[in-house]
């Protein structure tokens, strides 16, 4: 079979079993990551049967990262990044630190040489970007406040992984040789930082707006694609990490008016590339191995999640972020994956991590991907009790800092989240004459907001003691306009339980959330693909002047809803 046979023969394989997997996780009410990782297993080299060639899978895969990454970055924008700044900086390196220095007490500890301590710790440092950011979006909670500080975590993390790659084989042997490495590292990091930022200032724009003159779609998807390739192929040539090249280069359209169309135009690619990637690593595992090492693979793996999770939280906690982002963020870092296969690797080849520890290494990586998702489900009631114990909970607790708020307000609206939707929702509400009072967590934001006179509450709107400072009690309306699906139904909740007969808006990013926030007590709930595309539906009805009343009974519009709330209400 001719090369090019062997990669399109291989490809196919590896996205039927993927499907597969998937529909079993499917129907098993499991992530969909789990299939894919046993079909993953299903045709690597430790089961019988077909054997595909991963070589050629994990390239395809890396694609996946690289897409995922631009995308994010598309999404993001520099101020919201900057907002989180002192915890995605200083909190991950104080984490790495933290984490390394447990793995080196661990391998010390069972009798290890001090070298493959250290390489020990260094390996399972870093979190797999691919399964956290995965999950997020499975999940809706990308855009969320964990979910923006998870990202920034991760870009730093891919930064590391560059510097222990250079470092650790050195620690060996010359030190200041390694010393200098690291500086040159991080002179090339700052560089092509600072290089693609210009680009997207100056540059871009200006060629995506070009491209988008000559009315081509498929010119356009190719300027995204070799943006997006590009910009990792650029990183991985100076010695850096292709997901950083990756974000930056979808930094560099982040706030244009092309964002949303290219991230359109790359969802389809993105998800097909990261299914691989799950069953890349799947391939990685073998059953045998952990047969017969299941005790040592299961201790490896609860040591990892405990100490990922417990150190992730201490290095978080001077920041104040609040219980609900800590035991988020801690516990979505417990997870390892893709840049720790490629550091044990570097130790296998090195001579300081033996067979026995990589492949124990490989299978415990397993039980941490697969656990995740676990993670993300029980860290709501993680930060519960986290901030109900005597001295953390204090620390933790949700402070509601009230900014020009009057205890006053009766028959007023509320809206929860002042993103880009709140902000529009609170000037059109102003409009209408009714006064407005704002809940917002980002405290920055905050201070923005109070200094133009805006009535706002400083806190996260889930907790009882946040929402009840905005008076949901004599409100007239609540609007939820929070991008994270967990932290909407929390307070749509909380805000039904305090007065049964407010109206409720919330919104949902997908159009399965629509009941789950109706039965937690959403008056309407608006999609933003449904609303728009009744709008699209309705307009040339009307433009043509054909009956279109009976198209839209029963459909969830939301004058429709409200009318609905008042006259049950009467």
């Amino acid at each position: 079979m001719s090369h090019e046979l062997q990669l399109i023969f291989n490809m196919t394989v590896a996205i039927a079993v993927a499907l597969a997997g998937g529909l079993v996780a499917h129907w098993l009410r499991q992530s969909p990551i789990v299939g894919y990782l046993v079909a993953g297993m299903l045709i690597g080299p430790f089961t019988p049967g077909f054997v595909g060639e991963r070589e050629q899978i994990a390239v395809l895969a890396e694609v996946g990262v690289i897409f995922l990454m631009f995308a994010l970055g598309i999404e993001f924008s520099l101020k919201e990044l900057a907002r989180i700044k002192g915890p995605a900086i200083i909190g991950t390196i104080v984490q790495l630190v933290l984490i390394i220095l447990a793995g080196t007490a661990l391998g010390l500890l069972l009798g290890w040489p001090l070298m493959r301590s250290v390489f020990f710790g260094g390996i399972i440092s870093v979190s797999s970007t691919m399964v956290i950011l995965k999950n997020l979006m499975n999940r809706g909670e990308a855009a969320s406040n964990h979910g923006r500080l998870l990202l920034g975590m991760l870009i730093v993390q891919d930064l590391a992984v560059v510097v222990l790659i250079l470092l650790l084989p050195k620690l060996a042997g010359d030190a200041d040789s390694a010393a200098l490495e690291l500086l040159w590292v991080v002179l090339k990091a700052l560089l092509f930082i600072g290089a693609t930022l210009f680009l997207g200032a100056r540059v871009v724009p200006q060629l995506m707006a070009r491209v988008e003159q000559l009315r081509s779609p498929e010119l356009f998807l190719l300027t995204a694609v070799v943006l997006a390739l590009g910009t990792a192929s650029a990183s991985a040539l100076l010695g850096l990490s292709p997901a950083l090249g990756a974000f930056m280069g979808g930094l560099m359209l982040t706030e244009t008016e092309f964002d949303h169309r290219v991230i359109a135009e790359m969802i389809p690619m993105r998800d097909l590339f990261a299914t691989l990637f799950f069953v890349s690593v799947g391939m990685l595992i073998d059953v045998g191995f952990i047969a017969r090492n299941l005790p040592s693979v299961i201790g490896l793996a609860f040591f990892i999640l405990l100490a990922k999770a417990l150190l992730t939280a201490v290095a978080l906690l001077p920041f104040k972020l609040g219980g609900k982002t800590t035991a988020f963020a801690a516990l979505g870092m417990i997870s390892i994956g893709e840049f720790n296969y490629v550091l044990a690797h570097v130790g296998r080849s090195s001579g300081a991590v033996p067979v026995e520890l990589y492949n124990l290494i490989l299978s415990s990586s397993l039980l941490t991907i697969l656990l995740t998702p676990a993670a993300f489900y029980i860290a709501p009631r993680v930060s519960k009790t986290m901030t109900q114990l005597p001295v953390l909970g204090r620390w933790l607790a949700p402070q509601a800092d009230i900014q020009t708020s009057d205890a006053t307000l009766e028959n007023h609206a509320i809206v929860v989240g002042y993103g880009r939707v709140g902000q529009r929702m609170t000037r059109g509400l102003q409009k209408a004459g009714l006064p407005v009072v704002v809940v917002e967590q980002d405290l920055n934001l905050v201070r923005e907001i109070a200094a133009g006179g805006l009535p706002t509450i400083y806190g996260d709107a889930s907790y009882e003691t946040v929402l009840a400072a905005a008076h949901p009690a004599k409100a007239r309306i609540v609007v939820v306009a929070l991008p994270d699906f967990g932290a909407t139904r929390a307070v749509v909740h909380r805000a039904r339980r305090a007065n049964p007969d407010v109206l409720i808006v919330a919104r949902a990013q997908r159009a399965e959330n629509d009941v789950k926030l109706r039965e937690a007590g959403a008056t309407a709930v608006v999609v933003p693909e449904v609303a728009g595309a009744l709008m699209l539906l309705e307009e040339p009805l009307l433009l043509l002047d054909l009956p279109h009343e009976h198209i839209f009974t029963g459909l969830p519009t939301i004058p429709r809803a409200v009318e609905k709330a008042k006259g049950e209400a009467a």
